[in-house]
């Protein structure tokens, strides 16, 4: 079976998680990974509250996937050299993760994407935080 990185960002759930569900409906093994890089947020990089949620959302979504036989892979730095760090050691086919709407990240996605779909890996972003 493939395996697949799924890159969780501010959505921190399981639940409604559109990237996972793709990443599921793709037949794939994923790999949770979540990667702190605050320096790429330009002007929206979070606060001390933020980083207060942060801590204790990323600690009970690990406790969710722990249940569920896996656990949350935690990195720091770059997300495109990360990303592709964790690809190399999983062997992963494709990357998914819902998408980011804020000026700083949306040209980053867009690269990420791209570079990621010319070195041969299925790259997906999805709507996880817009309503219709």
């Amino acid at each position: 079976m493939s395996v697949a990185l799924l890159w969780f960002r501010r959505d921190l759930r399981l639940q409604d998680n559109p990237a996972l569900q793709a990443a599921l409906d793709a037949g794939h093994d994923v790999v949770p990974v979540y990667i702190h890089a605050p320096h790429e947020e330009g002007d929206w990089a979070p606060g001390a509250a933020s980083d207060a949620w942060r801590h204790r959302s990323l600690a009970a979504l690990d406790a969710d996937l722990r249940a569920r036989g896996t656990s949350l892979v935690l990195r720091a730095g770059d997300s495109l050299s990360t990303l592709q760090a964790l690809i190399a050691q999983t062997g992963a086919e494709a990357v998914y993760w819902n998408r980011k709407y804020e000026p700083a990240t949306q040209p980053r996605d867009a690269a990420i994407k791209r570079t990621l779909r010319e070195q041969g890996i299925d790259a997906q972003s999805c709507n996880g935080s817009l309503l219709f």
